[in-house]
C-alpha cells in the first residue's frame, strides 16, 4: 500500500502506525496536537501559494485532528467541558476557513495548540 502513495504521505502513515502502537493515551493526544499544528501550517502555506487543493487537504486533516481530540476526551474528566469548548471553537473557525481563510487566527490557533503540546509534554516528562 506504502508504494502507492505519495513519499510524505506513506511516512506520515508509517509515523501513525508506529505511534498508535507504542503510544500511550497521552501520546497520542501530544500527536493528535503536533498534527493538527504541522496541518495548520500546511494550510498557512497553500493559502500563501493560492494551492486550492492542498489547502483543502489541510483542511480535512486539521478537522480529523480536532475530531479525533474531541472523541479523545474523558467526558468524566474536570476539564472535560472546557476541552470540548475549545476543540469546538476551534473546528468551527476551522469550518469557516473553507470560504476564506484568516490566516491570523490561523497563526493564533496554531500557537494555542503548541503551548498546549508544550505544556502536556512538560507534565509528562516532570
Amino acid at each position: 500500500m506504502l508504494a502507492r502513495t505519495q513519499p510524505a504521505d506513506a511516512y506520515r502513515e508509517a509515523n501513525f502506525d508506529a505511534r498508535l502502537m507504542g503510544g500511550s493515551r497521552d501520546d497520542l493526544v501530544i500527536f493528535c496536537i503536533e498534527d493538527l499544528i504541522a496541518n495548520l501550517g500546511a494550510l498557512e502555506i497553500a493559502e500563501a501559494r493560492g494551492d486550492r487543493a492542498a489547502r483543502s487537504k489541510a483542511l480535512t486533516r486539521c478537522v480529523t485532528a480536532l475530531t479525533a481530540l474531541e472523541l479523545g476526551i474523558d467526558r468524566q474528566a474536570e476539564l472535560a467541558s472546557s476541552l470540548l469548548h475549545f476543540y469546538g471553537a476551534a473546528k468551527v473557525s476551522l469550518l469557516e476557513s473553507v470560504r476564506e481563510t484568516d490566516l491570523t487566527n490561523i497563526a493564533a490557533m496554531k500557537q494555542d495548540f503548541h503551548d498546549i503540546g508544550k505544556a502536556m509534554q512538560a507534565v509528562r516528562f516532570a
